[in-house]
């Protein structure tokens, strides 16, 4: 076959590619491009089904194409951002048609059961948090081929306290760096990964985190987050939370502290995670009404028993549900579930799971935009027991 070919772009698939078809039918994803826009693309992969390809030029924009902001988007194949190369009302749209993708075709919700995406209050400077790796004296991220590390200069979703440290990284090698930047403690390299750092939530107040433990990256947009999960649980009527992959306790003590009467249950692998959920409930003076445990959510499950008039609150890693979990969740006692997902392509296999159940009705889902710029969204989808 031909190395490159002019192709018209018709779509934008999750994860940044924009979608195209070859003379021959096949599929050509291709980074960099936008629908609308007629490019010549150079093959780089060529497969039975599906090609993937290197943009070499744009023959016609798209009205919604900009020049990116960010140098390391355009000359060291930066894989961090996805969509900074169009407007963020184009990126939001594309990734609505990506959440929707995945559940209509699904059939998992029908489009009025779909809220309408939430954005992030800043495109740029809203990250908290960054993870550099160091090759070679340089500190950076890694490059597409997940190999190489380019020197980072300034990383446009960060804070500007965190790019204003970047400098002072010099001559490392083989090691993983942590920045972060809090209201109380400033912008810190991590050197202490014990200590403890303050994160304040808009409108919830202050959570204690290890420095290397997580929390969101985007506080305005997790704060958002936090609020519809104590909407959701507060008009369910339910007076009890089990919250499974619950970190530092979140959202079991904003629930509880705005819910009286919620008694909340949390489940967390990390025991360090689960040190600083306890000081959290302490700080919140609610440690009468929250209670940690640290350890698998499968194997604890059963913990949190008798489960009846509860609300389920999930928020899995990027990975999603453990099949052997998930099981034991549909046949549980639960009256709902919220699940909060990072990854929609997991969300969707662990829905059609509850869905073929017969068990669980999935009643709603919305996007909220807590990494833009970025190919990654939050979603929060809400089931009821049949």
């Amino acid at each position: 076959m031909k190395n490159s070919e002019v192709i018209s772009i018709t779509s934008l698939a999750y994860g940044g590619d924009a979608v195209g078809r070859l003379s021959d039918n096949r599929i050509c994803f291709v980074p960099g491009a936008l629908p609308q826009e007629q490019v010549e693309v150079e093959i780089v992969q060529d497969k039975k089904r599906f090609v993937r390809g290197r943009l070499r030029k744009i023959l016609f924009p798209a009205p919604e194409r900009i020049t990116p902001e960010c140098p390391h988007f355009v000359n060291d194949d930066c894989p961090g951002c996805a969509y900074i190369h169009t407007t963020y009302e184009n990126e939001l749209l594309w990734k609505q048609q990506q959440l929707e993708d995945f559940l209509l075709r699904n059939n998992l919700l029908d489009s009025s059961q779909i809220h309408p995406p939430y954005a992030s209050k800043n495109r740029f400077g809203m990250r908290n948090k960054l993870t550099l790796h160091c090759q070679n004296g340089v500190a950076g991220y890694f490059g597409k081929d997940n190999r190489t590390v380019f020197k980072l200069e300034k990383c446009l979703l960060a804070q500007d306290g965190l790019n204003k440290l970047i400098p002072a990284i010099k001559n490392c090698s083989g090691q993983r760096i942590i920045l972060r930047q809090t209201e109380q403690d400033g912008a810190i390299i991590v050197d202490n990964a014990e200590k403890m750092l303050t994160e304040t939530l808009p409108g919830f107040g202050n959570f204690q985190v290890s420095a290397d433990g997580f929390f969101q990256t985007n506080t305005f947009v997790a704060a958002e987050m936090v609020r519809l999960v104590v909407e959701y649980i507060r008009n369910s009527g339910h007076k009890k939370l089990v919250e499974l992959y619950c970190g530092t306790g979140i959202f079991s003590i904003c629930a509880a502290e705005n819910i009286p009467d919620l008694q909340c249950i949390g489940i967390e692998i990390s025991e360090k995670a689960i040190a600083a959920a306890g000081i959290n409930a302490q700080n919140h003076q609610l440690f009468d009404r929250c209670r940690f445990f640290a350890g698998d959510a499968g194997k604890l499950l059963k913990k949190c028993s008798p489960m009846d008039d509860a609300v389920l609150l999930l928020d899995p890693p990027r990975s999603g549900v453990m099949k052997s979990t998930l099981l034991q969740i549909i046949d549980s006692a639960a009256a709902e579930i919220i699940y909060i997902s990072c990854a929609p392509d997991t969300l969707t296999r662990d829905l059609k799971i509850f869905k073929d159940s017969g068990k669980w009705q999935i009643t709603e889902s919305g996007l909220l935009d807590m990494f833009p710029g970025t190919a990654h969204f939050e979603t929060i989808t809400r089931l009821v027991r049949k």
